[in-house]
């Protein structure tokens, strides 16, 4: 896909998940629908013909269904949903990153390790494209989900009587959050997206 084409789609990615202005929404599908005469992708251009001549008001819940459908269709646009209203503790957080990367894998990740692997790019539905973006819906809802109650729980687990762990690690992590300058756990997962070049983050 066009870079051009790939940029508008992540325009309108923005509009959606940032909850900003409808009328945000026409240029980058007046832009999509001239990009091209004969598009090489027929589910793009039947979004675009469709949305393009929408009224006012757009059906929002519509518009979304439909430009996630899209995405899906094609992994190889790079584009990813995270529906954050999943997201209610850590264990649902790796069940919505299963859902979303490793559906036709048989194997499921389920640490910060095995998650930042994954944005590597070695395997998971994203693991060709050459461009990714991560498009969090509802982040608000995660980020108190994975908050300081969150990673209270996770640093005291860690630090469980017999536990394989860096104790002297997670003490600290421990007292710096109870501190209040510590790193919650979507602090930790927000950090690791961060620190792929290549990957970008609409939320």
């Amino acid at each position: 896909m066009e870079t051009n084409d790939r940029n508008q789609l992540a325009v309108i990615a923005k509009v959606l998940v940032g909850n900003l202005q409808e009328q945000a929404l026409t240029e980058p599908l007046t832009n999509l629908r001239a990009s091209s005469p004969e598009p090489i992708v027929p589910d793009l251009f039947r979004f675009v013909d469709k949305w393009s001549k929408a009224p006012f008001p757009i059906v929002v819940a519509e518009l979304w269904a439909d430009f996630t459908k899209l995405i899906s269709l094609h992994p190889e646009f790079g584009f990813v949903v995270i529906e954050g209203a999943r997201i209610a503790d850590i264990p649902s957080f790796y069940a919505e990153i299963n859902r979303v990367y490793m559906a036709d894998e048989n194997w499921q990740i389920g640490s910060l390790d095995g998650f930042d692997d994954l944005l590597y790019g070695g395997f998971g539905k994203a693991q060709d494209a050459k461009k990714h973006t991560i498009i969090w819906k509802d982040i608000d809802h995660s980020r108190a989900a994975l908050g300081v109650t969150t990673a209270l729980a996770y640093y005291q687990e860690k630090l469980a009587a017999n536990s394989p762990f860096n104790q002297t690690y997670f003490q600290q992590k421990l007292s710096d959050l109870q501190a209040g300058k510590g790193q919650t756990y979507f602090d930790i997962v927000a950090e690791i997206i961060q620190s792929h070049p290549k990957i970008d983050w609409i939320y």
